[in-house]
C-alpha cells in the first residue's frame, strides 16, 4: 500500500495567493517565486494586524498601488496599468498599506445611490450612469476623478454653509483637476478603448461647470459666466467630435438616441430656426462686414440640436455637444457683445432652460435669457420672441 501523503499546511506568514492554493511559500519579499512564475499579484498580510478586513482611518488620501504590488498580472492591459499609475502617482501621497480610502468610498456610494441620476433622463438610461460609467472609471481613473469630483460637488451643494461644505468643494475641485489631467494625458490617444471613459468624462465636466458657481454662491453675470464654461471645456475637455461613432456605436449608444416616450417641446423652433435664417441674409445685405458663414455655421449646429430635442433627445448631451460645435469666431462675437450673437445665444438658452430641474442647472437659462433680453435694445427683442414664448421667462421693457 503506497505510503499516505502527509499534509503540510501552509505557512501562517505566507502571501495570499499560495496560503489560497494550500501551498508552502517561499516568502520571498517582495514578490515570491510562486507569484512570479505565475504572472500575478504577490500580496503578504501585514504583521501588525491579525485581521484580514484591514483596519480603517478617517481623512486618509487616495491610496496608490504600493511597490510591492506592481506586477501587472496577465489579463491586465498594460496600457491601462500604466495610465493608472501616471494619473494616480504623481499627484496622491501612499497612504498606509491594506487601508480603505473612506471618503472616496463615501464619494462613490453618492454617485451610484444618488448623482447618477442628476445627469439621466429617465429610468430608460439610469443604468448607464449608475452601472457602465462606474464599471468604466474602474479602468480609466481620469473617469473615476470626475465621478468623484461630482459626488463630491453633490454633496456640497446640499450642505449648509460650514467646514463641511468648504470640504466637499475643495475635494470637489482636486478630483476635477486630476480628471482634466488625467484626460489631457490620452487625449491624442483616443480609440474604441476608453472613447466610452472619454465621451462620459467631457459630459460630466460640463455638468461640473455649470454647478461649480452655484455650489460656491460665487455667481456673477450669467453671460460672463456662460462664457468662462465655454472656454474651459472647449479648451480642457473637447474630445466629444472624433469619438461620436465610436460611442454611438457601442454600449454608450441608449445616450444618443431619441425617446418618443417622454413629452417633448412643440416643434415650433424650425420656425425660430427659419427667422434667425433670415434676418443673418439680411443683416448681410445691409452690411457687407457682417460674418454670415460663422453666423450660418451656428445657426445650422443650433438648429441640430434644437430638432433632437423636439425629438425626445437626450437633453443634457444636446446642451453639450453645442457648445463643440460652434465656431471659435462666434466665441468672440459673443465676448463682444454683438447683438445677433447674442439672439442666437438666447435660442441656446431654451435649451438649458429645460435642464431646470437638476440641481446642477437650476435657472441658469431664465438667467441668461433676461440678461440678453437687457442688452438687446429694443429694436433686437422681436429676434428673441419665440424664445420668450418657448420659456415664458419674463424680460422687462428697456
Amino acid at each position: 500500500m503506497p505510503a499516505r501523503r502527509t499534509y503540510r499546511a501552509p505557512a501562517r506568514n505566507g502571501c495570499f495567493e499560495c496560503r489560497n492554493r494550500r501551498i508552502k511559500c517561499p516568502n520571498e519579499h517582495p514578490q515570491c517565486s510562486h507569484c512570479t512564475s505565475d504572472n500575478i499579484i504577490c500580496q503578504y498580510l501585514s504583521s501588525s494586524t491579525s485581521l484580514v478586513w484591514p483596519r480603517v482611518k478617517s481623512r486618509s488620501t487616495t491610496p496608490t498601488i504600493p511597490p510591492s504590488r506592481t506586477a501587472s498580472p496577465a489579463h491586465l492591459n498594460p496600457r491601462v496599468f500604466a495610465e493608472y499609475r501616471v494619473v494616480m502617482d504623481p499627484v496622491a501621497p501612499p497612504s498606509p498599506a491594506g487601508e480603505l480610502n473612506i471618503q472616496d468610498l463615501e464619494l462613490m456610494m453618492q454617485w451610484c445611490t444618488t448623482t447618477y441620476r442628476s445627469v439621466s433622463r429617465n429610468s430608460s438610461v439610469e443604468g448607464i450612469w449608475q452601472g457602465v460609467v462606474p464599471r468604466e472609471a474602474m479602468r480609466h481613473p481620469f473617469l473615476m476623478h470626475g465621478i468623484l469630483a461630482l459626488s463630491a460637488l453633490d454633496l456640497g451643494f446640499n450642505s449648509p454653509p460650514g467646514p463641511p461644505k468648504d470640504y466637499y468643494t475643495r475635494t470637489a475641485q482636486t478630483h476635477q483637476s486630476r480628471a482634466v489631467t488625467g484626460l489631457s494625458k490620452v487625449a491624442g490617444k483616443l480609440d474604441r478603448s476608453n472613447c466610452n471613459a472619454a465621451f462620459a468624462l467631457s459630459s460630466i465636466m460640463v455638468v461640473f461647470s455649470f454647478a461649480f458657481p452655484r455650489t460656491t454662491d460665487k455667481r456673477g453675470d450669467a453671460l460672463g459666466e456662460l462664457l468662462e464654461i465655454f472656454r474651459f471645456t472647449r479648451g480642457s475637455v473637447d474630445v466629444q467630435g472624433g469619438i461620436i461613432e465610436w460611442v454611438a456605436a457601442g454600449e454608450f449608444s441608449p445616450l444618443l438616441e431619441y425617446d418618443n416616450s417622454q413629452p417633448t417641446m412643440p416643434d415650433t423652433s424650425r420656425l425660430a430656426i427659419m427667422s434667425l435664417s433670415r434676418l443673418n441674409t439680411n443683416l448681410a445685405s445691409d452690411d457687407p462686414a457682417h460674418e454670415k458663414d460663422t453666423y450660418d455655421t451656428t445657426i445650422r449646429y443650433l438648429s441640430y440640436s434644437l430638432d433632437k430635442l423636439a425629438r425626445g433627445g437626450e437633453t443634457m448631451i444636446i446642451a453639450f455637444q453645442w457648445i463643440f460645435q460652434i465656431p471659435p469666431r462666434y466665441m468672440e462675437l459673443l465676448r463682444e457683445r454683438q447683438p445677433f450673437a447674442l439672439a442666437i445665444l438666447a435660442h441656446y438658452a431654451v435649451i438649458i432652460h429645460s435642464l431646470r430641474g437638476h440641481w446642477w442647472m437650476g435657472e441658469w437659462g431664465a438667467r441668461l435669457i433676461r440678461e440678453i433680453g437687457q442688452l438687446l435694445g429694443a429694436d433686437w427683442r422681436d429676434s428673441i420672441s419665440w424664445v420668450v414664448d418657448a420659456t415664458g421667462c419674463y424680460i422687462p421693457p428697456v
